[in-house]
This record gives structure tokens, C-alpha cells and sequence, in this order.
């Protein structure tokens, strides 16, 4: 099981080839068949609330195959819940009050052991991901707001 200090270990440095040619997002690089940017602010902190909470936030996907290539440290799912750490970290939004900057030490040392689940694929197959990226994205369906608990 990943935690978020994981993650967080490649968050400013670029450690894949053609990194400057690419959005990246917490060090991994985004294909270019993904979205763009969806969340709200809110989505992104009620994320981030979730995370602080120990709740489940459900999982993200990256590929690693090791050959420098172009699909070599490409997210495949978790664009947005990356993009919420990430902003969180670079203080764009306060959770809970508090910006990422203004939390304590300790508490951010606590933060960086939260789990958050990750896969990771060791494919060349450049369709097998963009598959990959379908099943995880268009499988289910969405509820309404008369269907909130």
C-alpha cells in the first residue's frame, strides 16, 4: 500500500524523459487522450478533507516500464485527485482552515503517511493504456442529486 509522502517524493522532480514537452502532475507525466482539469475547488478540498480524515479516496494509476520512453511514468487515472495534492501542497487552498504551509510539522509528517492506494502497469503497449484509461473512466454511473444519502 502507497501513502501520499510516496507520492510525494517525485512532486518537483522530473524524473522521466520528456518531461518539458508534457503536462506533468506530481512527477508523472499525463497522456495527452486524458481530460483536462474537471474538479472544483470544492471537489478538491472535500478530496483533500477526505484524505485528512483516513477515508477512502479510491486509487491511482501509472505506468512504468523503465525504458525511458514516451509511456514511461505516464498517469493513466488520478489526474484530478493528483492535481488537488498538488495544489494543496503549493498552498493554492486552505483544508480545514489551514493552508498546507500552516500546518505543523508533525501534522504534516502524519499527512505524508495516509493511504493512498496505487496500480502500476509495466506496459509498451500504448492502446492497452488508453483501454486501461476507458475502463477505469467510463464503467459506471454517475448518481444523481435525489440519490445523495
Amino acid at each position: 500500500m502507497r501513502a501520499v509522502g510516496q507520492l510525494m517524493m517525485y512532486q518537483n522532480e522530473p524524473s522521466f524523459s520528456g518531461m518539458d514537452k508534457c503536462r506533468t502532475v506530481m512527477g508523472l507525466k499525463l497522456p495527452t487522450w486524458q481530460r483536462p482539469l474537471v474538479w472544483t475547488e470544492e471537489q478538491n478540498i472535500r478530496f483533500l478533507e477526505s484524505l485528512w480524515l483516513g477515508l477512502p479516496v479510491g486509487t491511482y494509476s501509472y505506468n512504468m516500464v523503465l525504458d525511458g520512453g514516451a509511456l514511461d511514468g505516464l498517469l493513466i487515472d488520478g489526474q484530478q485527485r493528483l492535481n488537488a495534492i498538488q495544489r494543496y501542497l503549493e498552498d493554492a487552498f486552505p483544508v480545514f482552515g489551514h493552508r498546507w504551509s500552516e500546518v505543523t510539522k508533525v501534522d504534516q509528517r502524519l499527512f505524508k503517511l495516509t493511504a493512498f492506494p496505487s496500480y502500476c502497469t509495466q506496459s509498451s503497449d500504448e492502446q492497452y493504456l488508453r483501454d486501461y484509461y476507458n475502463r477505469m473512466n467510463f464503467g459506471g454511473v454517475a448518481h444523481t442529486e435525489e440519490q445523495r444519502a
